[in-house]
């Protein structure tokens, strides 16, 4: 899958295409729906990501919870250490929202952080609210 080659050498934005394409042949494909959300965060396209990575933790968050950063050539700690470490773009929320969703690729506890602040800033935000309660299910 051209999609792969793309995430592997980090044209994130090139892999998009293809791994949009490749969820209308299979919408339930979650390993897409890992690499998708991972590259609509590089792009900044955070409600995209937020979405997906939604849809994906609903179906099945071990998904995300099995992911080995290192094995799946993941660029997550990488991500990290720039939205943490660098000034962004991005509003409080999205950049909370795109730390959220990265520290689940590599460690709940921070994650959850994320998603706890998001919900203080935002408690009637049905989508925090829903990503809190998946997160606070598992054990």
């Amino acid at each position: 899958m051209l999609g792969n080659q793309y995430y592997l050498t980090r044209r994130f934005k090139d892999a998009i295409d293809h791994f949009e394409k490749a969820l209308l042949i299979d919408p339930f494909n979650k390993n897409v729906k890992k690499k998708l959300i991972i590259c609509y965060l590089w792009a900044n396209e955070i409600s995209l990501a937020t979405k997906i990575f939604e849809e994906l933790i609903s179906e099945d968050i071990s998904v995300i919870l099995d992911s080995d950063p290192n094995k799946d050539c993941c660029p997550c700690l990488k991500m990290i250490s720039e939205l943490e470490n660098f000034h962004s773009s991005l509003t409080d929320d999205e950049k909370n929202t795109a730390l959220g969703i990265l520290w689940l690729y590599c460690d709940i506890i921070n994650s959850k952080k994320y998603f706890n602040k998001l919900l203080s800033s935002a408690p009637k935000n049905l989508a925090y609210l829903k990503i809190n309660q998946l997160l606070n299910g598992v054990s």
